[in-house]
């Protein structure tokens, strides 16, 4: 990771960036505990659960290339207990065998210096299956039609855990070919990255012997087994099968479909075809609560996959293409092709964001894929986290580069962020459409036949994007990737139909934050063109990269309006002087709903960092022309209920209800309870949103209708249509008596749907009276939910229910045992996302001290942005409460 490097020229002066330079992949050179001078180069590994004790033993024989003469073996183990060791068929002494927990290393002092070449490392040991995702894990789960209790197991690699299935070199630039066989009961599946070599039957079961894969990172490495079904078709020569718990297959055939139609994509995106014999789709019942791009195996949480046309929403069928098309991105940008380490992952992550969104958005241009992506829809998946949510946190004090340094195992599992995903997807959006697709995509192209089957830094990708361009794309790429935070373009009009140009970074509650330059790939257009030049409509943006703080753009009419950032694809605010803003308020009818959904979050984010008041927001959306368009209602009610929630409890709230409620009800009113025949997804989509917005600020009239509705669902399931299921839960849920509390309560025990089940016990975790919230966080301690629903079922009482207080008493007496259901990639951050929900300085210093006393030092980042999170919605609170006021007192009147 290149560090920033700011000089102080002078008292007001910006500050000069030096960045320094990256360098392309060397593996000698690669970050990492592990030394270099013994490369594993295959890996066979056998592998024998014991399901009643959940505990597994195991062997493994691994083949070395020794490049220095060395006196000790390093590599890589946790949780596993070493019980004997040999090399080149001589066994160590028990006494050579060195455990190191504090590092998870693995050391084996040899008796004399180990030649150059050849040798052969073989290893017995035995470990745990745990409950959370992390190594092997198990799942208990009801299997479809009986309801009958089941167990199956799975594993979870990323970012650090191979280590906990089997002694190994467990960072990303050691790749090397793996074969797995393992011992099951006979009446199981067992499925690995690459297709069955072997099957015979043993004593206690089947062994099952998997082809050796290609040479890959230990992280991508899976092995899921259980009483598992399948379905299957072929895209070319490549095998696709969904694999999912008995009952249940047949619901990923929505699912199978569309991975033959983006596996068609990418090969041809890529110029590169999947390389794999195979490619499953595996449902998991529980683990954790995203996907994992395990090559050739990915595995799902069950409702990521499974559609279910009977109960299933059209955003489940959204959801389940979308985190495909990120996972199947990965089997190219992240597994044929890895980043050398951490401080690279959002190579990973931010590309397969970027081409995941670009391949749904190709073949489901109705679903607004990008318009989508400029506000939270659901903050407890792992995929698809929102730009508007990456801009936020991209604001603070608390945020960090896209490449950030990596030094520790929990340092990588926290490098999975907003910024790390969205941000990185939102600069390589901006990035393409500054090149050009057909330029960036031979970038791309070049990219992935230079390295397949090899590790890369961010340079590499930069020089095969300027070699296909002719472009300095690494010089413009430095600012985005090496440097936190992003900028705010203001712009001032000038009587001489010139437009000047300022860039200064953009903050949220960040006093005194250093300044910084960025290459700024700008794009203008001039809106409500005369007659005679309407053909020019057409044509794509104006573009202007901005090199320096000042810049201008020239030969604009003064009385015309000037939209910069077209359809908002470029990762920056932008500040309009009132000039330019009363024009474009001029011309809203003329803008597409992409750049009114720009307006919108420029402007939300400005009323946040205080530049404008909230005055100006509402005074956008009244003049917005009426519409059902689902980005930008979506927008507003994002907004809407941020600030219900931000006033829960004071004297401001009812009346900030009554006028949030007055925006949305006429838009509620053009699209009706009930779906018109042919209807689009997008107003299918906007109903339940809308229900779900109106409900929580208190409508009387959609409260009493959601009622009613669940009353006749209860009596007559199909009388409910699956779209507006998770809405009219909620709803009812949130203002349920004890006895729709129990009627919610047993509808969620009683089904095997994972989708339905969630849908339940979102409902349950929704309840305002403080004795339901009492009687729904216990559940969070049962296997009622699997494992990372469980936990996330706290976070969404402290979220919804307007009781994070009481969440967290519960969550604190209870901490390790909800840890113990937390994976990974979400333990750190647990205990301080408990508070980003508080809004006064006592609970800040309760953070602090609970933090000093019983948080490592690896959630020190996830405390951090806590206590911003609470000391922006303190201030912020206090503001809104003036100015709404003061807005909403203007428009009685």
């Amino acid at each position: 990771m290149r560090t920033l490097l700011l000089f102080l020229v002078a008292e007001f002066s910006i500050m000069s960036v030096a960045l320094a330079s990256e360098k392309p992949f060397s593996f000698k050179d690669t970050p990492g505990k592990l030394p270099k001078d013994v490369v594993p180069t295959d890996y066979s590994v056998r592998i024998v659960p014991d399901i009643d004790k959940l505990t597994f033993a195991g062997t493994e024989t691994v083949k070395l290339n020794v490049r220095r003469r060395v006196r000790q073996l390093v590599l890589n183990a946790l949780e596993l207990k070493i019980e004997a060791a040999s090399l080149d068929g001589r066994e160590l002494p028990d006494s050579a065998i060195k455990t190191d927990t504090k590092n998870e290393l693995l050391k084996l002092a040899l008796p004399s210096e180990l030649p150059i070449g050849e040798h052969t490392l073989t290893l017995r040991f035995t470990g745990k299956v745990n409950e959370q995702g992390q190594g092997l894990f198990y799942m208990r789960y009801q299997e479809q039609g009986s309801g009958a209790r089941k167990i199956m197991l799975a594993s979870q690699f990323e970012a650090t855990d191979a280590r906990r299935f089997f002694p190994c070199w467990d960072e990303p630039v050691f790749r090397a070919r793996f074969q797995l066989t393992a011992v099951v009961p006979e009446n199981w599946l067992a499925v690995s990255n690459m297709p069955v070599e072997s099957e015979k039957k043993i004593a206690g079961g089947k062994e099952v012997r998997f082809a050796p894969t290609p040479p890959m990172s230990s992280y991508l490495n899976v092995f899921v087994a259980g009483e598992l079904d399948s379905i299957e078709s072929r895209s070319g020569p490549t095998r696709i099968r969904v694999i999912a718990t008995k009952g249940k297959a047949e619901m990923g055939r929505y699912a199978l479909e569309a991975t033959a139609q983006i596996l068609q994509f990418y090969n041809d995106y890529f110029g590169v075809a999947y390389p794999l014999p195979k490619l499953d789709q595996i449902a998991l019942p529980g683990g954790f609560g995203g996907a994992m791009e395990n090559w050739g195996g990915i595995t799902y949480y069950e409702s990521k996959l499974l559609f279910d046309p009977k109960i299933s929403s059209a955003e489940t069928r959204q959801d389940i293409y979308e985190v495909l098309a990120h996972e199947m991105a990965h089997q190219w940008f992240g597994d044929l092709v890895t980043m050398a380490w951490w401080d690279n992952l959002w190579l990973n992550e931010g590309f397969a964001s970027w081409m995941g969104s670009k391949c749904t958005a190709h073949f489901n241009p109705q679903w607004e894929i990008w318009l989508r992506r400029e506000f939270p829809r659901d903050p407890s998946r792992r995929v698809g986290i929102a730009k508007e949510v990456a801009m936020e946190g991209d604001a603070r004090s608390t945020t960090h580069p896209i490449q950030q340094s990596v030094a520790t195992e929990a340092e990588a599992n926290s490098a999975f962020d907003d910024i790390t995903y969205k941000k990185g997807q939102s600069f390589l959006r901006m990035l393409e459409s500054f090149l050009g697709d057909d330029v960036f995509r031979e970038g791309i192209r070049r990219y992935m036949a230079a390295h397949v089957y090899s590790n890369t830094t961010t340079t590499d990708l930069w020089n095969a994007l300027s070699e296909a361009s002719g472009k300095p794309v690494g010089e413009i790429a430095a600012g985005w990737t090496e440097q936190p935070g992003f900028p705010v373009v203001k712009m001032k009009r000038e009587q001489t139909g010139n437009v000047s140009l300022t860039q200064e970074r953009f903050t949220v509650n960040f006093t005194n934050a250093p300044p910084i330059e960025w290459k700024i790939p700008l794009t203008y257009a001039v809106v409500g063109l005369p007659a005679e030049a309407s053909a020019k409509a057409g044509e794509p943006p104006a573009t202007l990269l901005m090199s320096r703080k000042f810049d201008s753009i020239h030969g604009i009419p003064p009385d015309r309006a000037l939209k910069l950032n077209v359809n908002g694809a470029g990762n920056y605010r932008v500040e309009y002087d009132e000039p330019s803003w009363k024009l474009l308020l001029g011309v809203l009818k003329n803008l597409g709903v992409a750049d009114r959904v720009n307006l919108l979050s420029d402007t939300w984010a400005l009323v946040q960092a205080d530049h404008v008041p909230v005055a100006l927001y509402f005074a956008l959306v009244e003049k917005l022309p009426v519409s059902t368009e689902l980005a930008e209602r979506e927008q507003i009610i994002h907004v809407l209920e941020f600030i219900n929630q931000l006033l829960s409890g004071s004297p401001e709230q009812e009346e900030f209800q009554r006028y949030a409620r007055s925006l949305l009800l006429p838009t509620f009113d053009a699209v009706g309870w009930e779906a018109k025949p042919d209807e689009q997804p997008n107003t299918t989509n906007l109903r339940a949103s809308l229900i779900t917005a109106l409900a929580n600020l208190d409508d009387p009239k959609i409260v009493a209708s959601c009622r009613e509705r669940f009353k006749a669902f209860l009596t007559n399931p199909e009388s409910l249509a699956p779209d507006l299921r998770a809405a009219i839960f909620s709803v009812v849920g949130r203002y349920a008596d004890e006895s729709t509390w129990n009627e919610l309560h047993q509808l969620g025990l009683k089904t095997t749907s994972i989708e339905e089940k969630q849908n339940y016990y979102d409902a349950l975790a929704n309840a305002i009276d403080p004795k339901l919230v009492k009687k729904t966080l216990p559940i969070a301690l049962t296997d009622e939910l699997p494992t990372s629903r469980a936990v996330f079922l706290v976070l969404r009482v402290a979220r919804e229910s307007g009781h994070p207080d009481i969440a967290w008493d519960f969550a604190r007496a209870n901490m390790k045992a909800l840890l113990a259901k937390s994976d990974a990639l979400g333990a750190n951050a647990y205990a301080p996302s408990l508070f980003t929900f508080f809004a006064d300085e006592e609970r800040a210093q309760e953070l602090r001290t609970y933090a000093k006393n019983n948080l490592p030092t690896a959630s020190a980042p996830q405390v951090a942005k806590a206590l911003d999170e609470i000391r922006f919605r303190s201030e912020f609170k206090k503001r809104l409460a003036v100015q709404l006021s003061t807005w909403i007192d203007k428009k009685i009147r």
